[in-house]
């Protein structure tokens, strides 16, 4: 591998031509119809579509507008979600696959027709998409994913030879005519629409709990309570407890690299085999882009340094890439495979949730939208027993609870044994964080650069886990189910939503600190 030599910045691209906040951000409403919790694609789609058929809609932001893995994705619009389908049909019957499919492909024509119709300038343009096969170890999976494919009415293609990529490959499936975008332009312009039809957007303000009652709901946040009609939590994994949706799902993170380039494949590409690398061009006016992604793992419980080095290794080998970006991004994967949308819990008919998007967010996102557009306005959906939120798999989900339960309790027990071995907050360097026992307790400490120290407890306040310094981003992360802390304690990422609580800490000799 090799040295890594770049200092990229700690972010997408997306962010260096738009701007940091909504301009027309308001204040927190007391009172809304439908308050949308969340401003990624998911929140502001599903506020766009309320909106343009008369309701009062609110957006509640915690930070601000397409600033979270909406704002970190790769970009990709597109119904080929690699090797899905052949296992969809086996895992779950022709009519969930199909009505997967064919949403997929519903979300690609209603992202380009909103762009169309609302005149947003997000560089939306077309491009063909492969799952590649670099040694032709997996050509029985691209054959059978093609006949899952053809069988659910999706337009795919074998193809051999030359598919762009300055290597050869043994073999590719093609999808022709999908998308690709500039994620943040794309969400700015619906937040332009949201507000032009009288709907309220709200940065900065966390929610923390939502209230149902006869009346409708209402919805807890830092700045004080809001009452709605309905709520929906479009924040990547529900922050309440009902429905166990951190239970049902498993956080993962993966990485991005970006670097100008006017050479990039024309092609959209992702590999069949592991690990997997994900390669995209974008094409705009203000200029040309490599994209390479890849390297996923359960978040806190991997070395996040060492999965983004062996990233940049590979593009630097296939591409000779000098990354200008690097960033990383999270989402939820479903204990089937499946995204949950709808209803809370099977006796809710006020809060909605959407999440397990499995890194397919751009069309996922816009069929939750889709979905819980039409729920509220009490119209069916095709869809909706496909994505039903409230459906029991038992055996899955048993399976990805207890292997939850074994890493956690297995991390836990390690976590607490190491910090009862753990050095003293001397030997944590600059830049760097450790857990350890600090008078007689379990003590998050980050050293930065400047060489202050910063203690938070170590205790996820979720549920307890300990969690674990990510050295890529300095960054404490929850093991158990994904919630993520910045260096002082302040949350990141659900399903927490308190910050983890100040402790005191100074250095002292060693041995008598910690």
């Amino acid at each position: 591998m090799p040295p890594r030599s770049f200092e990229p910045h700690r972010s997408a691209p997306w962010f260096d031509d738009t701007p940091a906040s909504f301009p027309e951000a308001a204040a927190l409403p007391r009172r809304t119809g439908v308050a949308v919790v969340g401003a990624g694609i998911t929140g502001l789609t599903t506020a766009y579509l309320l909106a343009s058929q008369g309701a009062d809609v609110a957006v509640i932001e915690a930070s601000a507008v397409a600033s979270g893995t909406t704002g970190m994705t790769t970009g990709k619009v597109t119904a080929q979600h690699r090797l899905i389908y052949a296992r969809m049909l086996a895992a779950h019957g022709p009519d969930r696959a199909t009505a997967y499919a064919r949403a997929q492909s519903a979300a690609m024509t209603r992202i380009e027709d909103i762009a169309r119709d609302e005149g947003i300038d997000c560089d939306l343009h077309t491009a063909s998409s492969y799952v590649y096969d670099d040694d032709g170890t997996r050509i029985a999976d691209l054959d059978a994913e093609l006949v899952a494919a053809t069988e659910l009415g999706l337009d795919a293609a074998i193809v051999e030879g030359d598919i762009g990529l300055p290597w050869p490959v043994a073999g590719a499936l093609r999808f022709d005519e999908q998308l690709l975008f500039h994620p943040r332009r794309y969400c700015f312009g619906l937040a332009g629409a949201v507000t032009a039809r009288g709907g309220t957007i709200v940065e900065g303000v966390r929610a923390t709990g939502v209230r149902e009652d006869d009346g409708g709901c209402e919805l807890v946040t830092e700045a004080g309570p809001v009452r709605a009609e309905a709520v929906v939590l479009a924040t990547q994994i529900p922050f309440v407890e009902r429905g166990l949706f951190f239970a049902r799902t498993e956080p993962v993170r993966s990485y991005a690299l970006a670097e100008p380039r006017d050479d990039a494949p024309e092609g959209v590409y992702i590999s069949a085999a592991d690990p997997v690398r994900s390669i995209r061009p974008h094409r705009s006016d203000a200029g040309n882009l490599l994209i390479i992604g890849g390297g996923g793992h359960p978040t806190g419980r991997g070395d996040e340094g060492a999965h983004e080095e062996q990233l940049l290794a590979w593009a630097s080998e296939r591409f000779g890439m000098n990354p200008r970006w690097s960033w990383s991004a999270q989402d939820f994967v479903a204990a089937d495979g499946v995204p949950f949308i709808g209803p809370v819990t099977g006796r809710s008919r006020r809060v909605f949730v959407a999440t397990g998007y499995a890194k397919w967010g751009m069309t996922n996102g816009t069929v939750a939208a889709m979905l819980i557009a039409d729920e509220i306005a009490g119209r069916d959906n095709p869809w909706r027993a496909a994505f039903d939120s409230t459906r029991i798999d038992a055996a899955r989900s048993a399976r990805l609870v207890a292997s939850q339960g074994l890493a956690t309790m297995g991390g836990l027990v390690k976590d607490r044994i190491d910090a009862f071995a753990a050095p003293g907050v001397t030997r944590i360097e600059a830049g760097s964080g450790d857990v350890v026992r600090h008078d007689g307790r379990t003590v998050a400490v980050y050293r930065d650069d400047a060489g202050a120290l910063h203690g938070v407890s170590a205790r996820c306040t979720h549920l307890g886990c300990i969690v674990r310094f990510n050295d890529a981003e300095r960054t404490w992360d929850c093991p158990c189910h994904g919630s993520r802390f910045d260096p002082t304690g302040r949350v990141l990422d659900g399903p927490a939503t308190r910050p983890l609580e100040p402790v005191e800490v100074q250095d002292a000799e060693e041995g008598t600190g910690a």
